[in-house]
């Protein structure tokens, strides 16, 4: 039964230290990520814009339209994912520290 229990605590100890450092990974490296992730959003939406500006067909005009679409479908996305991974990984600290 001894070993069980020091099993859990050891097991707690590294999941705390796992849980530590990468909320310091996330920490260090969110405001580059931001910068990446808006950087790309700002060269893939100047894309679409001319595609949605040299469009002359109504083929053409439709498929930038989607492009468009999709374009703020994945800007959606990143910001979930964005604003979820810390709570996540705030709520995992929480639970492993209970």
């Amino acid at each position: 039964m001894k070993d069980i229990n020091l099993l859990a605590a050891t097991l707690d100890d590294n999941l705390q230290n796992f849980v530590t450092k990468l909320q310091s990974l996330t920490n260090s490296f969110w405001k580059y990520i931001v910068i990446a992730l808006a950087a790309v959003v700002v060269v893939w939406g100047a894309y679409v814009g001319i595609k949605i500006a040299i469009a002359h067909r109504n083929e053409e005009k439709i498929n930038a339209r989607d492009m468009l679409k999709n374009l703020l479908i994945g800007i959606i996305v990143i910001f979930v994912v964005a604003v979820g991974a810390p709570l996540l990984i705030n709520g995992l600290s929480a639970w492993v520290n209970a």
